[in-house]
């Protein structure tokens, strides 16, 4: 670094370049390279890494997500499905209150967005954790992981009926390889070619829940479009738990939480604090301080994720069916997003 230094201050010197000698010219990228190709900037590494930081938020985003399955299945171990999905919006809207001030005057006027909010709550964080963690609970992990990886097809669909902006035929024909995948996935269930034991009303609920996610994202974006992401997260987050309050509360009081494992904690913590939290701050920033090309592509890696947890953490068998009907979403939702 001090010989660079060194050069630096030689060449500011001498206007006239020639009079260094080779190896300075070398130093300071000034002489023709072998290849004709323009000589290495000397870029600092912790641009490099500010660079790559957006990348290395939104991955673990996704993997935080591409774990919510196998987490939900470890807290339903010794907790009631019925109550992990209140306890999972509930619990993050207390942690989140603190905050209550920071957003308080985003709260929108209108009429519109204000039922935009209650709609996405009460579908995004209500209705969608609760029929997620019933369902993870009668079906397998990796069936769930791949259920949810149809997402984008739906969200795509209720933001198109919205808005009446129809796509092309490209899109459509995206949709229904990944719609044939998920009807592959529930039918080998069904017909007891899953390889584990599980049934096909766990399929359904799941396929529900990722209904009620979809509204919930559509809402969500457009109540984001006037407030901004973090308000519109905040709000409806808040409209799920008290919708939940009531109905969970009395369960929750008498239920016996002496006999909850040290792993449902765990997993029910990593639900609250990891997946409804942090991945979402991660991802925010990662959208807001790079391109969204760069950042929505790394959504692919959710359902490999989540097939590979529920093969080493509870021993799911990754079956031909589970490959044929994984490939089917993931080529469905590429080719839906690519247009």
């Amino acid at each position: 670094m001090a010989r660079f230094q060194w050069v630096q201050n030689e060449a500011t010197r001498n206007s006239d370049t020639s009079e260094l000698d080779w190896k300075s010219r070398a130093e300071l990228g000034l002489l023709p390279t072998r290849e004709g190709r323009q000589p290495r900037s000397f870029e600092p590494t912790h641009d490099r890494l500010a660079v790559n930081r957006p990348i290395l938020a939104a991955l673990v985003a996704v993997l935080i997500w591409g774990a919510s399955p196998a987490a939900t299945a470890l807290a339903a171990q010794t907790i009631p499905a019925s109550l992990i999905g209140p306890l999972r919006t509930v619990l993050a809207a207390a942690v989140m209150l603190p905050v209550l001030p920071w957003f308080w005057n985003s709260f929108p006027r209108e009429l519109r967005a204000r039922s935009e909010i209650v709609l996405g709550g009460v579908a995004g964080f209500a209705l969608y954790p609760i029929f997620l963690s019933i369902g993870v609970a009668q079906t397998s992990v990796s069936h769930a992981s791949l259920i949810l990886a149809a997402a984008p097809i739906f969200t795509g669909l209720m933001s198109f009926v919205v808005t009446r902006c129809w796509p092309q035929g490209a899109w459509w024909f995206g949709a229904a390889v990944s719609l044939c995948g998920v009807a592959l996935l529930v039918s080998s269930t069904g017909f007891g070619m899953s390889g584990f034991r599980g049934n096909m009303r766990g399929d359904a609920l799941v396929l529900l829940s990722v209904l009620f996610a979809s509204l919930g994202y559509v809402c969500g974006g457009r109540v984001a479009a006037r407030i901004g992401k973090w308000p519109a997260t905040f709000w409806m987050l808040t409209v799920g738990a008290l919708v939940l309050l009531p109905f969970w509360l009395l369960p929750a009081a008498t239920y016996s939480w002496d006999k909850v494992s040290w792993q449902s904690t765990v997993g029910l913590l990593f639900l609250v604090l990891a997946v409804t939290i942090l991945a979402y701050a991660l991802w925010f920033w990662s959208l807001g301080t790079s391109s969204a090309s760069r950042i929505t592509p790394l959504q692919f890696g959710q359902p490999l994720v989540g097939v590979a947890l529920a093969s080493i953490m509870f021993g799911e068998p990754v079956t031909g069916f589970v490959l044929a009907s994984g490939c089917l979403i993931i080529c469905g939702v590429f080719i839906s997003g690519r247009t």
